[in-house]
């Protein structure tokens, strides 16, 4: 029972992570970057708390069992995590006289 707990726990954890920063993905205009050195910060903590959920992500999988009908898929989780978390980075450290356009992956959300 503690066990699933947990596994909903970090699931909830992680879906809502993925909502709350699927936004990243999509193209800001050079109006939109962050002067603020604060905000820099939470964002820089943000993209840190978003690939060190690593860990949860292994400590969920490894409690899934063979026996379940329907899996959860950890990898498609991992992938958004990481795409999100690079479109974090890639906003902290643009460089606001190159603004190139860049492809943009949709995150798979089917988990």
């Amino acid at each position: 029972m503690n066990h699933k707990k947990l596994t909903t726990t970090t699931l909830t954890t992680l879906t809502t992570l993925l909502w709350l920063f699927s936004a990243s993905l999509i193209p800001l205009p050079v109006s939109a970057s962050p002067s603020n050195a604060n905000e820099l910060l939470a964002l820089k903590k943000i993209e840190t708390y978003i690939t060190n959920t690593t860990h949860l992500i292994d400590e969920a999988e490894a409690m899934q069992t063979n026996a379940e009908r329907y899996k959860f898929r950890y990898y498609a989780l991992r992938q958004d995590l990481t795409d999100i978390a690079k479109s974090v980075r890639r906003f902290i450290n643009q460089n606001k006289k190159s603004q190139v356009p860049r492809n943009i992956t949709p995150l798979v959300k089917e988990y």
